[in-house]
């Protein structure tokens, strides 16, 4: 029994060392069939293999374990198999890799990723059910629905940055209204929802509630909203004027009915209310009769 004890102490202390000559990481042999099993479970969820592909090629270029991978997996599988959106999440891992992000920073991060769309399919789905909301959507809005799958995949995004689940419920309550639904398509307000992160949500709901509402029910389209966040950051950098003051300019503009390429004109060029760059325009000053040098009425 000692002999046979003995053995197979030797034939493990060969193995590590083996391991250790050919440089390959001591956890590797036990964990190869764990992530062969994962993959398989991905595929079977309906992820791509493409995108597994790109995650193990990644892997390899950094030299991570096999484990290392499988914990940036694991929480995009468990969503999918929960017929949840997981692209985005398996899409973050790839771009923290690409940069050289260290794994320890890279799980934390999916795993909040993840836990934020756990809740956005918490707010989406009844707000998707709805009878008036159902017929917009197309016929899209079923679970594992192109448009749901957005909706979720874009309130996730602004959730992961500390907009509240509550104020995602708001906007989309405040969208759900017929006065919006009639005037608009659900392309649009899934465009209108991926720029929610990019707005001053956080700081002022209210405020980027009633714009948003405002931009479908003026005729903001898919490309348009698309365009909103460069064209407000480059409004801000060029008129230095705080973001939320641009944003109610704009807002007073789409009520009176500016259309939405001009908005978007104005805003790239740093000219939000008709007068020179840098000049404050009327409704969004601070002090009101400061900044505003005549030219500017009548631009709203």
């Amino acid at each position: 029994m000692m002999k046979v004890l003995n053995l197979h102490i030797k034939v493990i202390a060969l193995l590590v060392v083996a391991c250790a000559y050919f440089g390959i990481p001591d956890n590797t042999l036990g964990q190869t069939e764990s992530l062969d099993k994962l993959e398989e479970r991905a595929g079977n969820a309906g992820i791509e293999q493409s995108v597994i592909d790109d995650l193990k090629a990644k892997k390899e270029a950094r030299g991570l374990s096999n484990q290392q991978l499988a914990n940036m997996i694991e929480p995009a599988v468990q969503l999918a198999e929960d017929n949840l959106p997981a692209n985005h999440v398996l899409q973050k891992a790839l771009e923290g890799l690409s940069k050289g992000v260290p794994d320890a920073r890279i799980v934390p991060y999916i795993n909040r990723m993840t836990s934020a769309t756990r809740q956005a399919a918490g707010v989406v789905d009844p707000w998707i059910a709805k009878p008036e909301v159902k017929q917009i959507m197309g016929g899209q809005n079923e679970p594992g629905g192109g448009m749901r799958n957005r909706l979720v995949e874009s309130s996730s995004r602004a959730i992961t940055q500390n907009i509240s689940p509550e104020n995602i419920g708001q906007l989309l309550s405040d969208i759900g209204d017929k006065s919006v639904l009639s005037q608009t398509t659900g392309s649009n307000i899934v465009s209108a929802m991926d720029i929610v992160s990019d707005l001053p949500m956080q700081d002022q709901p209210e405020l980027t509630r009633s714009f948003i509402v405002r931009a479908l029910k003026g005729g903001f389209e898919a490309g348009e909203f698309q365009k909103l966040p460069m064209a407000l950051n480059m409004a801000q950098k060029r008129s230095q004027i705080p973001a939320s003051n641009i944003i109610r300019g704009v807002g007073n503009q789409l009520q009176k009915g500016v259309p939405a390429r001009d908005i978007l004109q104005k805003l790239f060029d740093g000219n939000v209310g008709g007068g020179p760059p840098g000049d404050i325009p009327k409704g969004m000053e601070d002090n009101p009769g400061k900044g505003n040098r005549g030219n500017n009425s009548g631009n709203g």
